[in-house]
Formats: C-alpha cells, sequence, structure tokens
C-alpha cells in the first residue's frame, strides 16, 4: 500500500509556533510523528515524504530518525529544506518529482503544489505538501470541479471532473500518513478496471 506525508520538519523547534503544532515540545513532536508513521504504515508498505523529513539538524540527526521508521520503503521527493541523503541507504528513492501509475490511474508527486500537472484534465491525482496547510484546504478542493481551476484552460473529457489535488503535509492530516485508498475514498474515485 501506498502511504504519503510531508513537513514533518523534524527537528525543527520553531515549527511548534508557526503552524501552532499541538506538541508540548520539540521532543514531544518529533516521538508523535515518528510515532505515528508506525502506528500506521506497515513495514512493507511504501512511505513517500513529498519533502521536508528534517529541518537544520545536520544529517547524523536526520538518520537518526529514518532509522526510527519501522517501514523499509521510504521514498524521499526533495522539499527546499532537505539534505542530500544520495550517499546513504536512508531512502529507496530520491527524487525531485515521480508520476505513479497507480489502481487510481496517474498520481503526481511533487513537494510542491502545481496550479496544472500531467493528465489533470484527464483525471490525475496531485499529492503536495510544503505550504502547511490546515485540512481545510483539501476540505474546500474536494469541493471544487476541474473547471473551476482553470475556466479558460484544457477542457476535461468528463465535465463533472472534481479538481483532484490533496495536501499530504503533517498539519492538515492530523499529524500522520495518509493512505492512497483513503485519498481516493475522499475524492470518491474507485479503482480503475482490470
Amino acid at each position: 500500500m501506498h502511504y504519503f506525508t510531508s513537513d514533518l520538519h523534524l527537528g525543527h523547534g520553531k515549527v511548534l509556533y508557526f503552524n501552532n503544532r499541538p506538541f508540548e515540545s520539540l521532543e514531544e513532536m518529533n516521538e508523535i510523528l515518528i510515532n505515528n508513521i508506525n502506528e500506521t504504515v506497515g513495514a512493507d508498505d511504501d512511505l513517500w515524504v513529498l519533502g521536508d523529513f528534517a529541518f537544520r539538524i545536520g544529517r547524523t540527526r536526520a538518520l537518526e530518525f529514518r532509522s526510527k521508521i519501522r517501514c523499509k520503503k521510504v521514498h524521499l521527493i526533495l522539499g527546499n529544506h532537505d539534505l542530500d541523503y544520495s550517499d546513504t541507504d536512508a531512502f529507496v528513492s530520491i527524487d525531485q518529482q515521480v508520476v505513479l501509475g497507480t489502481q487510481y490511474g496517474t498520481v503526481v508527486l511533487c513537494h510542491y503544489p502545481f496550479l496544472e500537472w500531467h493528465k489533470a484534465h484527464y483525471g490525475s491525482i496531485h499529492l503536495h505538501g510544503h505550504i502547511h496547510s490546515t485540512g481545510e484546504y483539501n476540505e474546500r478542493n474536494l469541493q471544487l470541479y476541474y473547471r473551476d481551476r482553470f475556466p479558460e484552460g484544457h477542457t476535461p473529457k468528463n465535465p463533472e471532473l472534481k479538481l483532484r489535488i490533496y495536501d499530504v503535509g503533517v498539519d492538515a492530516n492530523n499529524y500522520r500518513p495518509i493512505s492512497l485508498d483513503e485519498i481516493a475514498d475522499k475524492m470518491g474515485i474507485v479503482p480503475l478496471q482490470q
């Protein structure tokens, strides 16, 4: 199963205040975020971290946090605060952007939100982080149609196509990863016919 998260900012004390995170201390935030991953994601699942795994704590400390995550297949989509981990085996893949083929169709992954993405007008899904939104951002987007985004732009094949963009960041998802199945359910998407 595919799970997604973003903007953990492990080790970043100021994020507690910038984003009004409900933790008593930095240590509590770090521990709860790691525990939430381990409680949600199985050892053989794929966890996609869409950027900003840690913040200004150095590679050694960031890799210590990574070692506490039991999931073996952790992928990193680079965010604006990520370090270079390419010479380690901490992440099974490290990319700027990924286009996944899934049972729900194309899913475009990037740290940054796009206004338009690959196959958006055909119903592809765009997952991102970076903006530290609340759940209200996702709820608003779930109500929009693709035609609302660019009324003069691409015309979707289906005029009733809903906008399929979702912030997977911890601040918008109760500080835990979210599965592709959960996102698809929220968007009213069923698996493609085989």
